[in-house]
């Protein structure tokens, strides 16, 4: 590959880099153990940065900047596009290129804690990106099927869609194995990271790319510098590559476990005839969940077995998220409460939203329409509601939620009423009325609030194995019903939301 040329235009770069994932994913699904020799110009072609610099730069976090204080906007009115990414080139193929340390950034969480988060610089992120494009394809092939967290084409509604088809009937799983892994991102360990990275990787440029990311360091919010000896940088580009990379050494025991379960026609259903349990697991990121058919003695003792092979990879459940609990009893997951209810002589399996999601979504449309926003224009105020509401509904459109969104609907329009109350206060019902309502609702320069009970609530289809991404077109039909897409689709806003939830 002629990494010498200029840079070509976006439409090429996209059809060039597609053409050799497309070669790398169908050679790494032929064979399972090949390893990959030369990957380095891959990396540092001229297409592969600027396709990289495209998704980078379209990101939100674009506009933050990481130690060096640089962000897009720097880059395109300072250097060119062109000129920064022909630099960034040149230190790659001299090998001069060197990660910085991440900037660091405490989010607080729920229960008290913060989660640390790593902002890298945007040369970083953009070679990131550039290593991403190269290794997923190659990865993606060996992932487990009931892997879902961050990889292309799956969904948190996959997840949620396969546990419901393993509790309901005929599979009737009964027992849930609830687990979070603790603190994954930050304790992930180096050498067993990198030993799963030379599975398929041969590459030593590659190799030592990886492993600087991994040891750059973190610029502390008091200014100190911390190296990495474990961890990678929540809010890293390849951060949930490298994690999902990490863990599918976990996802090799119990895919191993199903495989043997799963030897010949009949043979789970043998297995429990004997008094032996069968079990399944489904990962999004690091939130695990078991479903067992046995007895609760069973599930118990499969619980034991998690911990332990979560403690061989160097990793530790969070005790105070994990536990066994009967599908009658419900319980929840990405942001979505998961139960068995009875229903004449059948037992159906039912998803609702969570108090815990509907809460946070209120409290966000609380915060914005209170006084500290009276200065918007009504307006300005629906720009910043709607895409929340517009998002939160297409993420819980799937579950049995036609009476939440009504609610959530009913609880927007009365909480922009008040805000519109308290910005005129001498204006009347009736005038208020007549300035601000009009067929559709509240409404201000043609922007009328989101009603989220407009959403059609509809079952989602569990896809399992057969997921469409943009590699495996030789083997999986995109226009199938297994990968049909509909009308309340907003990707990006689902992928934002799905990492909030998990």
């Amino acid at each position: 590959m002629n990494t010498g040329a200029r840079l070509p235009g976006l439409d090429e770069a996209e059809q060039r880099v597609l053409h050799f994932q497309r070669k790398l994913h169908d050679w790494a699904s032929e064979d399972a153990e090949r390893r990959f020799c030369d990957l380095w110009n891959l990396v540092c072609d001229p297409a592969t940065l600027l396709v990289a610099w495209s998704r980078v730069s379209a990101n939100r976090g674009s506009r933050t900047a990481g130690v060096d204080s640089m962000t897009r906007h720097r880059v395109e009115q300072q250097l060119g596009v062109q000129r920064f990414l022909e630099g960034l080139r040149g230190e790659l193929r001299e090998r001069r290129f060197r990660p910085a340390p991440v900037r660091e950034r405490q989010i607080p969480k729920r229960d008290g804690n913060k989660r640390r988060l790593g902002i890298p610089t945007i040369k970083d992120r953009v070679v990131q990106m550039a290593l991403k494009l190269v290794l997923e394809p190659l990865f993606e092939s060996g992932f487990y099927p009931s892997s879902y967290g961050y990889r292309p084409g799956r969904r948190a509604h996959d997840a949620i869609a396969e546990i419901v088809h393993f509790a309901h009937a005929p599979s009737d799983y009964e027992w849930v194995i609830e687990a979070d892994i603790e603190a994954c991102f930050d304790r992930i360990d180096h050498a067993l990271l990198m030993g799963e990275v030379r599975r398929r990787v041969e590459d030593k440029r590659v190799l030592e790319l990886v492993r600087s990311f991994l040891k750059a360091g973190v610029m502390t919010e008091t200014g100190r510098l911390e190296r990495t000896v474990t961890g990678t940088p929540q809010g890293g580009i390849i951060s949930p590559l490298l994690a999902n990379i990490a863990l599918s050494a976990l996802d090799r025991f119990y895919e191993a476990d199903w495989q043997e379960m799963s030897r010949y026609t009949g043979k789970r259903q043998y297995l429990r005839s004997r008094g032996h349990p069968t079990y399944r697991l489904v990962r999004f990121a690091d939130d695990l969940v078991i479903m067992v058919k046995g007895t609760e003695q069973q599930a118990m003792a499969l619980l034991e077995q998690l911990a332990g092979r979560v403690q061989a990879i160097g990793l530790n459940l969070k005790q105070a998220k994990t536990g066994v609990t009967h599908i009658d009893a419900g319980f929840v997951f990405l942001g979505q409460r998961i139960v068995r209810k009875a229903k004449g002589r059948k037992r159906y399996v039912y998803t609702f939203v969570c108090d815990e999601a509907l809460t946070s979504v209120k409290r966000r449309i609380k915060a914005l329409t209170g006084r500290s926003t009276t200065n918007l224009d009504l307006a300005d105020l629906l720009r910043l509601i709607n895409p929340i509401l517009r998002g939160w509904a297409a993420y819980f459109r799937h579950a049995s939620a036609k009476r939440t969104l009504a609610y959530l609907g009913y609880y927007s329009w009365w909480r922009v009423m008040r805000w519109l109350r308290k910005k005129h206060p001498k204006l009347t019902w009736k005038q208020l009325r007549r300035r601000y309502f009009g067929t559709g609702g509240i409404q201000a320069k043609g922007i009328v609030l989101y009603n989220p009970a407009a959403m059609r609530v509809e079952r989602y289809r569990y896809r399992g194995a057969q997921i469409s991404t943009p590699w495996n077109e030789n083997t999986v039909d995109p226009t199938g019903g297994r990968h049909r897409r509909n009308r309340h689709d907003d990707l990006r806003t689902l992928e934002a939301l799905e990492e909030a939830l998990a």
